[in-house]
């Protein structure tokens, strides 16, 4: 089966997006303006907010912002069929003029397609970009040279939080929390992340952090949790969004664990 078709199938066998889920487990204090664009961004591109495709983040009464994960643009990108790898890498570290550089070949593209990505232009200075500044870049470079590389296809896609820069606020919107009996709390301090050479490391560092919160739980709890909010798919950036919002992840969990009974 040809990958096209494969991602067709998959996503027409996803559950009907309804308003009144969104608004309950999403997006709680949207206007109706806000919840018409998100849900009619997801419909037309197929994204599923309960699989972390698509995120609605909102705080207090300021303007909502529609994000995806730089990840969603990797698949997209593969479902197509004429990926033919890809690469991103930092160069001049510590310099002025440091910068992401990704290099996208398409199967129908003569030359590899490169795009640059300065951090001076996107650096925050705060939150995730003080804690691992090259990952942080590397997710600007994918999702603006992905977009570009596949304009058809990618062409209207939310940005990233990294591009918007609302990666340092908490959160707490994304997901309202459950009114029920509280799960184990972990009052201990989970240290700060140090300095990760690449996305490989942050997934294990992010991993230990979240296990370190999770004690309170039993083994297969705990493993039915975390393949709750992955949805099965580890990523660096899923796992900083269930790190950063521990709490409403899991209220949402165990929502849905008394709904199953």
């Amino acid at each position: 089966m040809e990958t096209v078709k494969k991602y067709e199938v998959e996503k027409k066998a996803d559950p009907v997006l309804s308003a009144e889920d969104v608004k309950k487990y999403i997006a709680p204090n949207a206007t109706d303006k806000e919840l018409f664009l998100f849900m009619n961004i997801a419909k037309s591109y197929g994204l599923n907010p309960f699989k972390r495709e698509i995120h609605f983040v909102k705080y207090g009464q300021s303007p909502a912002s529609i994000i995806v994960g730089y990840e969603t643009y990797i698949k997209r990108a593969d479902a197509t069929g004429k990926l033919d790898g890809w690469r991103a890498w930092i160069e001049d570290k510590g310099k002025p003029d440091e910068r992401a550089v990704i290099q996208i070949k398409r199967k129908d593209f003569s030359d590899p397609f490169i795009w640059e990505v300065y951090r001076h232009e996107f650096d925050t200075k705060q939150a995730n970009w003080n804690r691992m500044p090259a990952f942080m870049l590397k997710k600007v470079a994918i999702a603006q040279g992905f977009r570009l590389a596949f304009p058809s296809e990618l062409g209207g896609l939310p940005y990233t939080k990294e591009e918007l820069s609302v990666e340092d606020a908490p959160m707490k919107d994304a997901m309202p929390k459950a009114k029920m009996d509280p799960a184990p709390q972990i009052t201990e301090e989970v240290p700060e992340p140090e300095d990760l050479k690449d996305e490989t490391e942050i997934i294990e560092d992010l991993k230990k952090k979240i296990n370190a919160k999770m004690r309170g739980f039993h083994t297969e709890e705990k493993k039915a949790f975390f393949d709750h909010v992955t949805n099965k798919n580890v990523t660096a950036d899923r796992l900083m969004f269930f790190l950063e919002n521990f709490d409403s992840c899991r209220d949402e969990y165990m929502a849905a664990r008394v709904q199953k009974k």
